[in-house]
Formats: structure tokens, sequence, C-alpha cells
């Protein structure tokens, strides 16, 4: 009797095992693909959401030092210790101030925020104004710092001393250079990305009015 060789794979097999294989390896290739964008895109999320909180707290460091301290602006006329030009902008005065160097000079500084958009209007920023003096003079010294970007709208709200939600800021009938702060401010951040969020800040302790500087 003759002994029958060993029977090697047919060329249908082997082409049935290469297809196998080259689906196999596009899944895991796709599945592994899958993985790694989901990984970026929790890394720039993660980035984004850094740099929102970034923001937020140098707001908040800002509302939680105000103070009842009005200025004189470029003309010489009194404007309020916390006023809105409108619903996007806001300007106040707060302390700390910082003075590595110890010069004679106050504690005092007047800040202010607005939305940007004079670079693009698809990505206009939050923007931070300080200014180097509190009774201005004209063209006083100020710094504009760019706090974040993809902004779509920005808006606040001011709490009087009754609990009441105000769009403005001082309250009608106030005087043009009144000290009266709110007990809080109500902020409202829309991005492009994460879309509206929502901040109130309480201002700190304090008498709500103090006469004229």
């Amino acid at each position: 009797m003759k002994r029958r060789g060993n029977r090697g794979f047919t060329l249908i097999e082997v082409m049935v095992a290469m297809t196998i294989f080259a689906v196999l390896s596009a899944m895991a290739y796709l599945g592994l693909r899958t993985v790694a964008e989901a990984r970026d895109r929790l890394e720039i999320q993660a980035e984004r959401l850094k740099v929102v909180q970034q923001a937020f707290i140098v707001v908040e460091r800002d509302f939680q030092q105000a103070v009842a301290r009005g200025i004189r602006d470029e003309f010489g006329d009194r404007r309020a210790a916390m006023i809105s030009e409108d619903l996007a902008d806001i300007e106040f005065t707060r302390s700390g101030r910082s003075n590595p160097l110890g010069l004679l000079r106050t504690e005092l500084v007047r800040v202010g925020y607005r939305i940007d958009t004079n670079t693009d209007e698809d990505d206009a920023t939050l923007e931070r104004i300080s200014w180097g003096v509190l009774d201005q003079q004209i063209e006083p010294p100020r710094t504009d710092t760019s706090l974040l970007d993809g902004v779509v709208e920005i808006s606040f709200r001011y709490m009087d001393a009754e609990g009441e939600w105000r769009e403005v800021w001082p309250p009608a009938g106030q005087p043009r250079g009144s000290t009266l702060l709110p007990r809080a401010v109500e902020m409202t951040l829309e991005l492009d990305d994460l879309g509206p969020i929502l901040r109130v800040f309480r201002l700190p302790d304090g008498p709500l009015q103090q006469g004229p500087p």
C-alpha cells in the first residue's frame, strides 16, 4: 500500500485565509484609529476646558476684589465704581493691585471686560482691560489681555440690594459717579464649541454705598 504524502493548501484556501486576515487587519486598524481619534478629542477638550477655567478664575478674582470707588474720566467727569456700557461690556474698580517693587502708589486698579472682534468676526475673544491709573488723563495707559477665544456672545446681569436682577448698572436714578455696588454679578458666556456657560460671582461684603470719590 502506498502512503499518501502531506496535502498542502489549495489556492482557494490560501486566498480565503488572506481575505479573512485582511478583513480582520482592517477592522483592527479602524478600531485603533477610532480609539486614537477619541483620545485626541478628549485631550483637546480637556485643554480647552482648562483654558476656560483659567479665564473664569481671572474674572472671579477681579469681582471678589471689587471696591466702591468711582473714578474720573479723561474729561474730569465722574464715572461709577461699576458701570455697564451695554449688555456685553463692564468696567469697575478693584483692589489688590500687585506692587512687587514697593512703589508709592494705590493698590486700586480699574479693570474691564469686553468682546474683541477686531481680528476676526467669526472668532471673537474675551478681553480684559486694565488701566494704569484710576483718575484718567487723555489716552490713559492701559493693558489689553486676551483671555479666551471662540466667544460668540457675552452678557452680564446685576443683583441689587433687594435681590432683584438688573440688566444694567448702576440702576436708574443713581448719580453719574455712583459708588453703589451690586451684591452679585451674573456672567453668561457663549462659546462656539461648548455653548453657553453661566457663572455667578458674589461681590465682597461691605457697605453697598459710600460717599463720592
